[in-house]
């Protein structure tokens, strides 16, 4: 193999590798694009009642960020009106407006992916404040009897924290200090003690109201509470006063304190929160993802042109695949095809036509073009004249063809439309060229070998996994540029050569 060619296959196959390898590695790309994965459907019914003149109903709805990709979202509002407002770090959905006499129905639904939180580019949060209502002589206090905790790296100070918090001074021998930071912690709630232990020894923390992950219905949300350990945000049960382990998880949906159902003037009279477990590709997933993204190669991305044409660049990544498999089949193979082009055109018509339909309709064209132009090579035409004959005949069939799928209701028969005329025009008179050249075995047997490789290159370019893995990869073309070059040097023996030349082999080899 020449070095220039060797050269530059192996340079584009590197450059393919690399930017895929990029991708992967410091954009986070999904290594499997087209592999399944779960996702969450979060649905709220309620049934809005009016007792004042203007109610309004507010619901904390779930929110991007915290590990939290919202993939779509619909709202049922009936007659009423909704906004959706932003405050702080939550997403309210507020209904307004005058409910019907018997209650106004009201829906939210969303489809949400859940991620490992080190997918996200977390930001160091800032030091908590207390919750309101305590005095500045408490916190004092407080941060007095506690000072000698801040010294402890942050983890550790939320598990001391979480120790007195379920055990008290009795569960540290009586300590007169922390007998002291007992008493003075008497009157608050579970939630609101551990609010203010962790402001005291500079944990920051917040509370937060959700559900749930887990398939069913609920009526009511609960609350927790969220402490930074230098990595990310552990759940803390209140009840327990422990760190939730991480296999169990939560959907958020009010932070920092806020109720995550209000209403004003109304009431709910009734009211459900579902969650269901869905499965979805991780390309629709990785859709959302840098449909939002500001990087580079996330702009430049195949996923931000208008998705009316997503589906054809997804069909046309494939192209030069089934263009190297072609090069595979006649170069080491040593099937026998008319061209290069005629074989892959005719795989993306099968995608209109049907494999089945497709070759019957190839066949039938084919046979009918051969049987016209014996006829018109008795009449000595030039080539241009025969050649538009030939098309106008093959146009004429496809109308004959649609007119009959309409007839009978065979709508494969009406795409017939898509099939690349022209290249049935070239491929009626190869067919004719060579029978008279080599005689009609040959011809039939280059026929079913382009046929053969057209339904081979129409499995490849149907197959779901590799459209989507080309288009979320559209850099591996030069992968296949890199072997296409490696196949055109090329120059041994075609294995259909090994067999047809097997009786020249002497006996000792």
């Amino acid at each position: 193999m020449k070095r220039p060619a060797l050269a530059a296959a192996l340079a584009l196959i590197a450059i393919s590798l690399f930017m895929v390898g990029y991708r992967i590695v410091s954009l986070g790309y999904p290594v499997t694009p087209a592999r399944p994965d779960y996702v969450w459907t979060f649905r709220f019914d309620g049934v809005l009642q009016g007792t004042g003149k203007d109610p309004l109903f507010l619901l904390s709805l779930p929110s991007q960020g915290h590990g939290q990709i919202i993939l779509e979202e619909s709202i049922g509002s009936g007659s009423m009106n909704f906004n959706l407002l932003k405050e702080y770090d939550n997403r309210i959905g507020v209904w307004s407006g005058k409910p019907a006499r018997n209650g106004e129905y009201i829906s939210y639904r969303s489809t949400i992916v859940f991620q490992h939180e080190g997918t996200e580019r977390t930001v160091v949060p800032p030091r908590s404040s207390y919750p309101y209502g305590i005095a500045d002589e408490q916190i004092g206090l407080i941060e007095g009897l506690t000072g000698h905790w801040r010294a402890m790296p942050l983890s550790t100070r939320v598990q001391v924290v979480l120790g007195f918090a379920r055990a008290g001074a009795a569960g540290s021998g009586n300590d007169p200090d922390l007998t002291k930071l007992d008493r003075t912690l008497e009157g608050y709630d579970d939630i609101t003690r551990l609010l203010i232990l962790l402001a005291a020894v500079n944990v920051p923390a917040r509370t937060v109201e959700g559900v749930a992950l887990a398939e069913g219905v609920v009526d009511t949300t609960f609350p927790w509470v969220e402490a930074w350990t230098g990595q990310g945000w552990e759940h803390i049960d209140p009840e327990g006063m422990k760190v939730v382990p991480s296999a169990k998880k939560f959907l958020r949906l009010s932070v920092g304190g806020m109720s995550a159902i209000r209403t004003s003037a109304g009431r709910i009279s009734m009211k459900r929160f579902e969650l269901t477990r869905n499965i979805m590709g991780r390309w629709r997933i990785f859709f959302e993802r840098v449909s939002r993204s500001d990087r580079f190669l996330d702009v430049w991305s195949l996923f931000r042109i208008p998705p009316e044409f997503q589906q054809t660049f997804r069909i046309l990544l494939l192209v030069p695949l089934g263009a190297l498999l072609i090069a595979l089949l006649r170069n080491i193979v040593g099937f026998q095809t008319f061209g290069i082009f005629m074989p892959v055109l005719m795989a993306l018509a099968f995608r209109s036509t049907g494999l089945v339909y497709g070759l019957g309709i190839f066949a039938a064209i084919i046979a009918i073009g051969y049987a016209a132009r014996r006829y018109l090579n008795r009449m000595r035409l030039l080539l241009v004249p025969r050649m538009s004959v030939l098309v106008s005949l093959v146009i004429f069939c496809f109308i004959i063809l649609a007119l009959a799928g309409n007839k009978f209701g065979l709508r494969q028969f009406m795409a017939v439309g898509l099939l690349p005329f022209v290249i049935l025009t070239m491929t009626i008179e190869r067919f004719f060229v060579v029978v008279e050249e080599h005689g009609a075995k040959t011809a039939l047997q280059t026929a079913v070998g382009s046929a053969a490789v057209a339904v081979i290159t129409y499995l490849i370019i149907q197959w779901e996994v590799l459209q989507i893995t080309f288009f979320v990869y559209p850099e591996l073309i030069l992968f296949v540029m890199g072997l296409q070059i490696l196949v055109g040097r090329y120059t041994g023996y075609r294995l259909s050569e090994l067999v047809r030349f097997r009786s020249f082999r002497s006996p000792g080899q």
